[in-house]
């Protein structure tokens, strides 16, 4: 009460007029006497002696409580990036001393060159020459587009929309389910698949072999929607945030709380690439061995050129 009848008006003064009006509204409406408008004044003279220490003990209840929830929240979030590096530091821990993919190994996955793309592309693949084309064979259900984020794979941004025949989505949820099979049997985390490039029609290959040395010179399996390339280079993050780090998180913080702890994985993933893209080798030479993918590990670019070896 002391705070609000200190206040001044536009002209910086109080006016005592002015707030015995309002004090006698609020006291029933009758401050327009003249009576107690002289009794107005005398209790604001009154009130503005009384020591204004009132004011500044709210302030200070306001900032303590201010700084107590700032550290609250301070604490909150530092145990939840402690959670985070702690379960990042551990797939590090796991993946350090993980050889790396040979020489032999490599080789096993350039088997199947180009020309063996093209074959099995044209047997199981759609082809398209423009935009418009591409349109009507997703309209028609032989061409789906890939979802960009699925619990295995991303596509990168800038190769969004993704499309590709059926067969070849089935094969990509069957690499993804075998390759976080196998990081969760060593207690890795469920990282996924980078998707870098997919379909692509003819008027885009043509405009590709222009402006990239490392488009294929002649037809490219790409242009029939049979055929993906994923990165060796890259492993995204889980697609589920671990419940040590996102359980009890309030709503409008768990955009923030994923943002850390997707950074913590791709720290790791960036730096051991090498080692998480020999487990996927591992799954992909497999595939292979069972017929139901072709593979081409890029050396020109850090990918596997993979496409879809069968019917699904």
């Amino acid at each position: 009460m002391v705070c609000w009848l200190t206040r001044t008006n536009a002209r910086g003064v109080v006016g005592a007029e002015d707030v015995s009006i309002r004090t006698g509204q609020e006291l029933g409406g009758v401050g327009s006497t003249p009576g107690y408008r002289r009794l107005a004044v005398t209790v604001l003279g009154l009130l503005l002696a009384v020591p204004l220490s009132a004011c500044g003990w709210v302030e200070g209840e306001r900032e303590a409580a201010r700084q107590e929830a700032r550290a609250e929240i301070e604490a909150f979030l530092s145990g939840r990036i402690d959670a985070a590096d702690r379960l990042a530091g551990s797939a590090d821990r796991i993946l350090s001393p993980l050889p790396v993919m040979t020489p032999g190994e490599e080789a096993s996955l350039r088997r199947f060159l180009n020309a063996s793309h093209v074959t099995r592309a044209r047997q199981l693949g759609v082809q398209a020459e423009d935009e418009e084309a591409l349109d009507s064979l997703v309209a028609d259900g032989r061409l789906v587009e890939l979802e960009d984020s699925t619990r295995y794979w991303i596509v990168r941004p800038g190769d969004s929309p993704a499309h590709l025949v059926p067969d070849l989505r089935t094969l990509l949820e069957m690499l993804g389910g075998r390759f976080q099979g196998r990081l969760a049997e060593m207690g890795l985390p469920p990282y996924r698949m980078e998707i870098t490039s997919a379909y692509r029609t003819a008027e885009r290959q043509a405009r590709l072999r222009r402006t990239n040395a490392n488009a294929a010179a002649g037809v490219s399996s790409h242009e029939f929607g049979t055929t993906v390339d994923l990165s060796y280079a890259a492993f995204a993050p889980p697609a589920e945030v671990p419940a040590e780090i996102i359980d009890g998180v309030p709503e409008e913080l768990r955009p923030h709380i994923r943002r850390i702890a997707d950074l913590a994985f791709e720290s790791v993933s960036a730096r051991k690439s090498r080692e998480l893209g020999r487990i996927f080798s591992q799954v992909l030479a497999e595939a292979q061995n069972e017929g139901i993918a072709l593979v081409i590990y890029e050396r020109q670019q850090t990918v596997y050129h993979v496409t879809v070896g069968r019917a699904m």
